[in-house]
């Protein structure tokens, strides 16, 4: 699936009235929260050593490691880093050889001892989403999750801008041109002393009565921050979400079995 694909059903599902057309941000925010929310996405990468180096940057979007393993050869053993720490201090983390630990750091990766020549480490890991794709990495069963996630971040941010009017002051100029502007009839009087002193009668119900050339801040009124719509398509995200986590668990514990039974 592709940002395009995604665009066109929310456009389908919102109306294309509402002026929105690109839910970039959004989805990308969504995409990185799913793929936060569990080990949904997992795969390798590479690591090639350098003769007496010790940190290397860790794989670009990874969130956490399974195993670290030199190709073809040993299991690294993980440890802390204050453990790596200890190890600098009395000296064997500086002894060139094959590594044999690892340890995860502000975005580093530390292999110890230092490698004495070219190896390559393969990390097997669970993945944030990547910020830049083509294709959305995730399957069709997250296509409603994704949905409901961009859905939710459009009515919290771009649809609320347009919809909201919080803490909006009008002034007695708003009032009444906003109300010449959808009148059923309109009643002007001049008084000695004043200058354009109208009544407006709105809907034939109610009334209004201003100086248009008062800016004093004379009303203020707010839209609602539990708009309906942030709430419904928030929950059904939720919900996605825990389904998406269910059978994520079913099917670890499947291969569990099937692992146990070879």
């Amino acid at each position: 699936m592709t940002g395009a694909e995604v665009l066109s059903v929310i456009m389908a599902r919102i109306g294309t009235g509402t002026g929105v057309t690109s839910i970039n941000t959004e989805l990308q925010n969504v995409l990185y929260d799913i793929s936060g929310r569990a080990d949904f996405l997992t795969g390798a990468a590479a690591i090639t050593t350098e003769a007496d180096k010790i940190d290397y940057d860790e794989p670009e979007g990874l969130k956490s490691v399974y195993e670290c393993s030199i190709r073809d050869g040993a299991i690294l053993e993980k440890k802390t880093y204050r453990e790596y720490l200890k190890a600098v201090e009395n000296g064997s983390a500086a002894t060139a050889g094959e590594p044999k630990y690892y340890a995860k750091r502000h975005g580093k990766l530390y292999l110890w001892p230092a490698a004495d020549g070219v190896y390559t480490i393969d990390v097997d890991q669970a993945m944030y989403h990547p910020a830049t794709w083509t294709d959305i990495s995730f399957g069709p069963e997250f296509s409603e999750a994704i949905f409901e996630g961009v859905l939710t971040a459009l009515y919290k941010g771009q649809l609320f801008e347009k919809l909201r009017l919080n803490g909006k002051k009008m002034t007695s100029r708003d009032i009444a041109e906003t109300a010449a502007d959808s009148v059923d009839s309109t009643e002007t009087t001049e008084k000695e002393g004043t200058t354009n002193d109208s009544t407006v009668t709105i809907d034939e119900d109610i009334a209004a009565s201003a100086t248009t050339d008062d800016d004093t801040d004379v009303l203020s009124y707010e839209f609602p921050k539990d708009f309906p719509e942030i709430n419904k398509h928030a929950e059904l995200y939720e919900v996605e979400i825990v389904k998406l986590i269910a059978n994520l668990e079913l099917d670890a514990e499947v291969a569990v079995v099937e692992y146990r039974d070879i």
